[in-house]
C-alpha cells in the first residue's frame, strides 16, 4: 500500500477529441481549440488526447 501512495496519478484528458466529435461532428478547427490549450497545459495533465478515430 505504501508504494501505491508514492506513485502520482496520471490523467489523460480527452475533451479535445471527444467533445467536438460528439457535439459538432469534428468541425472544430485548430484555431478554435488554441485559446484553451494554455489553460489546459497549466492543469498538469499527463497527456491530452486530440487524435480522432476517423484517420487513415
Amino acid at each position: 500500500m505504501a508504494d501505491q501512495v508514492k506513485k502520482p496519478l496520471k490523467i489523460t484528458e480527452t475533451v479535445l477529441r471527444d467533445a467536438h466529435q460528439s457535439l459538432i461532428a469534428t468541425r472544430m478547427t485548430t484555431e478554435q481549440m488554441l485559446p484553451i490549450i494554455d489553460k489546459m497545459d497549466k492543469v498538469g495533465y499527463h497527456s491530452v488526447e486530440c487524435w480522432g478515430g476517423a484517420t487513415f
